[in-house]
């Protein structure tokens, strides 16, 4: 007996493939700076969130809410050591390190140590150290000098005042004073891109590192350099939170490539 076989297709068989370009996205890392926490960072990582980013702000050891864990042997070293182990722990690749004041001599030192991670170095109204330097450096000798009264007279001869630095709000508490001191060493001759944005504000504690340190140090790395009109804290208030997220985001768009990927889809017969 001979049968004749009829396919029956009961939906479709066929398969409409197309290209399409899959964006891999750098992902921001914000290192806050002196007396303060990762919650500094909240309305800008806010707005780089909205724009489709993925966003971490941590807190330095003996700030914040990681208060409890201050001692007098906390030092740079020891937060250099909190973003290297959050960005390792958390299999971060692709980082745009960004860091504002204190946070900056931060930034180097983690930098040195997984620059492999890092693709870009954001310095707000701070500037990157060279190996031997520490943070007074940076910021020269009317900071030291401030900082180091401070903690003398009234910091038990180890802890910098908020008030000392800044005009303190709440969230501000006592600041090591050997963070300040403490001499990075840098080994690994890391180079990675980078950006420097100074603020226009008028407090002297800053002038040393935005006329002299920072501009410096951007031309021996071939780094861009912006000039924000805005207090030392730029990022967290507008217009220049919104200035800063602009050329936050043209960096990120530097560093986002596109992989070419299939995606299948079924037509209905």
């Amino acid at each position: 007996m001979k049968y004749n076989y009829k396919p029956l297709i009961l939906f479709s068989s066929l398969i409409d493939t197309k290209e399409k370009k899959k964006k891999n996205k750098p992902i921001f890392v914000l290192v806050h700076g002196t007396f303060q926490w990762g919650g500094q960072w909240n309305l800008l990582k806010s707005d780089l969130i909205e724009k489709g980013y993925q966003v971490f702000n941590p807190t330095l050891t003996g700030l914040g809410e990681k208060n409890h864990l201050l001692s007098k042997e906390t030092g740079i070293s020891t937060h250099i050591n909190d973003i290297v182990n959050f960005i390792e722990w958390n299999n971060l690749e692709n980082v745009i390190l960004v860091s504002h004041s204190y946070g900056g001599p931060v930034i180097s030192g983690v930098t040195d140590r997984i620059g492999s991670r890092i693709v870009h170095q954001v310095y707000i109204d701070t500037a990157p150290l060279d190996s031997g330097e520490n943070t007074l450096d940076v910021f020269g000798p009317i900071t030291a000098k401030t900082a180091i009264d401070s903690a003398e007279k009234e910091g038990d001869g180890w802890l910098i005042l908020p008030d000392a630095l800044r005009e303190p709000i709440k969230t501000m508490l006592k600041h090591p004073l050997k963070s300040y001191l403490e001499r990075v060493y840098l080994v690994n001759d890391v180079q990675t891109d980078g950006t420097i944005i100074l603020a226009t504000g008028t407090k002297l504690i800053f002038g040393h590192m935005r006329r002299k340190v920072a501009p410096k140090k951007a031309e021996a790395r071939n780094w861009d350099l912006f000039t924000v009109e805005g207090p030392h804290t730029l990022q967290e208030q507008d217009p220049s939170k919104s200035e800063v997220v602009k050329i936050l985001c043209d960096i990120a768009d530097k560093h986002t490539s596109s992989d070419t990927v299939l995606e299948q889809s079924e037509l209905v017969k």
